[in-house]
């Protein structure tokens, strides 16, 4: 069946691993970002790693059907220094990947709803530490869970399995409402441990429509998409007319052959996973991200920072699935995850994997090095994809030997 948490968990957890601290940036290995509106400082090299074996691997990872295409880019101090695009956006129409071809992204929207909740927070809008009924109502009767609570998936709340064909709604509050009724709620007193949840963003999503009277996209659009150029980046629209939109593919198991994704509706996604983008808009996000002109310095360093359960522990030290612990001690910030584990020098690299029928992507960044690669597939998430290879090549002067 078809459902709105094919926002897989799995492939989600299959790809984190590592550990990080809970302190302020200095301590995260971040250093400091740069201020609003600095000129972005030219790297001394075009790129600083292997070039040619990065390419080799996107063009293998295609040879061997991994996926029908691929998109990568690769961004420092504010500019691009690479950018491959292989294989078929479209398989019916033979259509080549191109550098502007818009991918869905999973779950690597959740970085943009916490960016949209900060900045709401310093606009006083909203309080991520009240609780979600102070803005929704209709959780009146449940237990206490805040905002934060959400963003950093402690809140407890039980990841919504539903069919969407069965569904007839139009926002992220509709699809709360469905939630707020669902049994069980909660998969455990919030607060007190830490499970990856969609439904945590859907209330999110939820949040920011309440609050503003606005759509996701109206609101992403004010925040976020236009003040920082990100112009093809958006909350996906099946209806809408995307120019270079990607087709999805899922690989049949018994032959390997790619066969045309299954229907999704993705406007349900929403908070959690709606977005569509370009490998090179997302890492035009991160450097924005990196260097002070997306959030406020305290902001940035809320979303930096691992999740604290109420009883001040870690949220990483009590995964509620015995399946989380192959994560080992990453932390989980406000829509990011931070692995200090991985590198030589104890300095923190921050990604996030997506996954949504027919799509898989990867965006990450070493703040450090002031370095952000973004990686875009349009085939489900399999072990053939290339994530692996191409962190270890572009992450190479950085990772452990």
């Amino acid at each position: 069946m078809n459902t709105i948490n094919s926002l897989s968990r799995r492939h989600f957890l299959h790809l984190s691993a590592g550990a990080c601290g809970t302190l302020g940036l200095t301590s995260l290995g971040l250093g400091l970002p740069m201020p609003s509106g600095a000129a972005p400082t030219k790297p001394a090299v075009p790129a600083p790693f292997d070039t040619i074996a990065l390419s080799e691997i996107i063009k293998k990872a295609i040879a061997n059907q991994a996926s029908p295409g691929i998109a990568v880019a690769v961004w420092q101090y504010g500019q691009e220094v690479f950018a491959l695009q292989q294989g078929y956006a479209n398989l019916e129409l033979r259509s080549a990947v191109q550098a502007e071809s818009v991918f869905r992204i999973g779950s690597l929207s959740k970085q943009f709803t916490a960016a949209m909740l900060l900045k709401l927070a310093e606009a006083k809008t909203v309080k991520l530490d009240l609780p979600v009924k102070h803005y929704l109502p209709f959780f009146g009767p449940k237990e206490n869970f805040s905002l934060r609570e959400l963003l950093q998936h402690s809140a407890g709340i039980h990841d919504a399995d539903v069919d969407p064909r069965q569904l007839k709604v139009s926002s992220q509050i509709d699809l709360a409402k469905i939630i707020a009724k669902q049994k069980p709620f909660f998969d455990f007193a919030p607060g007190s441990a830490w499970l990856y949840s969609n439904s945590n963003y859907f209330l999110a999503g939820a949040v920011i429509e309440k609050v503003t009277g606005k759509s996701l996209q109206e609101v992403g659009d004010e925040l976020l998409f236009k003040p920082l150029q990100l112009k093809k980046t958006r909350f996906d629209d099946p209806k809408r007319v995307i120019e270079q939109r990607v087709a999805g593919y899922s690989m049949q198991e018994s032959d390997g052959a790619f066969v045309n994704a299954d229907y999704e509706d993705i406007v349900l996604n929403g908070a959690a996973g709606g977005m569509v983008s370009t490998a090179s808009d997302l890492c035009r996000w991160h450097q924005a991200l990196f260097n002070g002109e997306a959030l406020s310095r305290d902001s940035l360093e809320q979303m930096l920072v691992g999740g604290l359960l109420r009883n001040r522990r870690k949220a990483n030290t009590n995964r509620f699935s015995p399946n989380d612990k192959m994560m080992g001690n990453v932390d989980y910030g406000l829509g990011l995850l931070i692995d200090h584990e991985s590198t030589s020098d104890q300095s923190a690299i921050v990604h996030h994997h997506g996954g949504v029928m027919g799509f898989a992507a990867m965006l990450v960044s070493h703040p450090n090095s002031r370095l952000s690669y973004a990686v875009l597939c349009n085939a489900d998430s399999n072990p053939k994809l290339p994530f692996r290879d191409i962190r270890r090549t572009v992450l190479a002067s950085v990772l452990k030997k």
